[in-house]
C-alpha cells in the first residue's frame, strides 16, 4: 500500500488520529469537536469540513449526537431485534457522517445525483461543495428512501475501492441509512436528540411515523382575498382567520380612499374587519388592505368600478330616450332595450340577466362581447290590465374586463335607478 493511500485511509477514519487498523475506528466514540460554524453540518474536520455558512443552510445536529444515535441503533438491533453481526466496509461513523452530509445537500436543493457526487468528492479529499439552493420555508422535507439507500450502496462501493477491511455491524446497510435519515428528519424539524432517538425507535418497534417537533409559524389568512366594489363605494367586511401560531396581526389600508373600521388588529381565531370605500368619481382604481404579522403578511385586493360605467333602458315603442319603465302593449311583442356605456378595459365580456314576474318568474340572459341587450314580451298575459300592471324589473349587468376583473351593476343599486315593467291587455 502506497504512503498516499495510507494517508487517505487515515483521513477516512473520521477519528481524531490515525490508527493502523482504520476499520476499527467505528468501535470508538468520535473525538470531541468544537461547535459547528453557522450553517455547517459537522464542524471542521479533515474529511468533512462542513457546509457553507448562510441562512439558507438547513441546521443539522452536531456530529457526536448523530454518532451517538448510530451507536444506540447498533444496540437496538443487537439486543432489541436479535440481529447478528454482518460484514460491511463502511464503519458506523463513516455511515452516519456521510449520510448526514448527503442529507444536507438534499435538503438544500440538490438532486440525488448532485448530492451523491458532492459527498464522494469530499471523501476523495476535496472540500465540501456548495449547496444547490434554499430550502423551503416551514417543515423540512427529506428525499425518498430509495434515493437514500442508493447513496448507501455507492458509499459501500467507494469504501471498498480503497481496499478497506470489513468491519462488523448488526445494522444492515438499508437499516442504517433509513433510520439515520429518520433521525435527521426529526432533528432538523426541531426535535432534540433524546426525542428524535425515541421517535425512531418507536417506528422500529412497529409504531407509526410520529409527527416532528416542528411548530408552524404564526399564519393568518383573509377572506375574501379579492373584492370588487361598485363606483358608489360603501361599507364592506372581511374575515381574518388565524391558521396557526400565537401572535397578533395588524391591518392597514394602502390607499386613502379605503378606511378601516375600529378593529385593526387582533389575536383571536377569527376577526371581522370593516372597511369603507369612498365613491369613485373617475376611472377604475385598485388598492390593497394588508394584514401583517411577524415576518409575513397577506393582502386583500380591492377593485373599484369606474364612475362613468352604467346601463340605460329604452322602450322604443314609447320613446327613444332612456326610461325606467318598459310598457308591454303590443300584440307582436314590445322590446325592452338596454345599453351599457363607459370606460371598460377591452376586450370585455358583458353578461346580462333580466327577470320579472308575469304569471311566473321570467328570466332573459345574454353573454357576449356586445354591450347591448334586449328582450321582447307580449301584452295580455297573466295579471295584465287595461291601465297596466307594474312589477319590478330586475336587471343585472356583469362586465368582465380584459384584466379578469368583474364589475357588477344592478338596477336599483348604486347609481342605477330601479326599473319597472308594465303589462297591458291587448
Amino acid at each position: 500500500m502506497s504512503r498516499r493511500l495510507t494517508l487517505l485511509l487515515c483521513t477516512l477514519t473520521l477519528a481524531a488520529g490515525c490508527t493502523r487498523a482504520p476499520e476499527r475506528s467505528s468501535m470508538t466514540a468520535p473525538s470531541a469537536v468544537s461547535a459547528p460554524e453557522p450553517g455547517s453540518l459537522i464542524g471542521p474536520t479533515p474529511v468533512a469540513p462542513g457546509g457553507i455558512s448562510g441562512k439558507f443552510d438547513v441546521s443539522f445536529p452536531a456530529r457526536n449526537e448523530s454518532f451517538d444515535f448510530r451507536n444506540q441503533l447498533e444496540t437496538k438491533y443487537q439486543t432489541g431485534l436479535g440481529r447478528g453481526p454482518a460484514p460491511t466496509f463502511v464503519d458506523r461513523e463513516g455511515e452516519v457522517v456521510w449520510t448526514q452530509e448527503y442529507m444536507r445537500y438534499r435538503t438544500n436543493g440538490c438532486d440525488h445525483g448532485s448530492a451523491t457526487q458532492r459527498v464522494l468528492a469530499q471523501i476523495d479529499g476535496n472540500p465540501a461543495g456548495a449547496v444547490c439552493g434554499a430550502p423551503a420555508d416551514g417543515l423540512i422535507t427529506f428525499p425518498p428512501r430509495t434515493d437514500a439507500f442508493d447513496f448507501r450502496r455507492q458509499l459501500e462501493s467507494r469504501y471498498q475501492q480503497f481496499g478497506r477491511g470489513a468491519s462488523q455491524s448488526s445494522v444492515d446497510a438499508e437499516g442504517g441509512v433509513i433510520w439515520t435519515q429518520e433521525y435527521l428528519r426529526y432533528r432538523v424539524n426541531q426535535c432534540d436528540h433524546p426525542t428524535a432517538v425515541q421517535k425512531v425507535f418507536s417506528q422500529i418497534d412497529g409504531g407509526g411515523v410520529a409527527a416532528t417537533c416542528f411548530v408552524p409559524p404564526c399564519v393568518f389568512t383573509i377572506a375574501p382575498t379579492t373584492q370588487n366594489i361598485p363606483a358608489a363605494g360603501g361599507t364592506f367586511t372581511a374575515v381574518v382567520t388565524k391558521a396557526s401560531g400565537d401572535c397578533r396581526f395588524f391591518a392597514e389600508s394602502l390607499s386613502e380612499f379605503v378606511t378601516l373600521g375600529s378593529v385593526t388588529s387582533g389575536t383571536d381565531a377569527t376577526t371581522t374587519l370593516t372597511y369603507t370605500v369612498a365613491p369613485n368619481t373617475g376611472a377604475s382604481r385598485s388598492t390593497m388592505i394588508r394584514i401583517r404579522w411577524t415576518n409575513n403578511s397577506t393582502l386583500l385586493e380591492i377593485n373599484q368600478a369606474p364612475s362613468d360605467v352604467a346601463f340605460t333602458m329604452t322602450d322604443p315603442n314609447t320613446s327613444p330616450s332612456p326610461t325606467t319603465t318598459c310598457q308591454i302593449k303590443a300584440v307582436a311583442g314590445t322590446p325592452c332595450v338596454f345599453a351599457a356605456a363607459g370606460t371598460v378595459a377591452s376586450p370585455a365580456t358583458y353578461t346580462w340577466t333580466a327577470s320579472y314576474f308575469y304569471g311566473t318568474t321570467v328570466t332573459h340572459t345574454q353573454t357576449g362581447a356586445s354591450p347591448n341587450f334586449q328582450f321582447t314580451q307580449t301584452c295580455g298575459g297573466p295579471g295584465a290590465t287595461a291601465g297596466g300592471t307594474e312589477t319590478a324589473l330586475n336587471v343585472t349587468l356583469m362586465i368582465t374586463d380584459t384584466n379578469g376583473v368583474v364589475w357588477t351593476y344592478q338596477s336599483g343599486s348604486g347609481f342605477q335607478p330601479a326599473l319597472i315593467i308594465k303589462f297591458f291587455t291587448c
